[in-house]
């Protein structure tokens, strides 16, 4: 005697307060839900800007174009 077991899996985003992230991984964790990194989190940290970003960031903060360099970015969005 044998049976087919079909598995359908949902993929959901789940936002957690900081506080709770280790009590609600634990929980999911023994339901045997896989937790993963989400690709925003893991692209943001390799990713490094192109050419013309870094190029205008740097003029930024050398205050080419700007009057003075960016030293403080509150004060800078105040400013505009």
């Amino acid at each position: 005697m044998g049976f087919s077991y079909i598995c359908h899996m949902e993929t959901l985003i789940i936002n957690v307060p900081d506080k709770k992230s280790a009590l609600v991984k634990e929980l999911l964790k023994e339901l045997g839900v896989t937790i993963k990194a989400s690709e925003t989190t893991q692209s943001a940290k390799a990713k490094t800007p192109n050419a013309l970003t870094a190029k205008t960031i740097k003029n930024a903060e050398q205050g080419i174009g700007l009057g003075e360099p960016i030293t403080n970015i509150s004060d800078f969005i105040k400013s505009l």
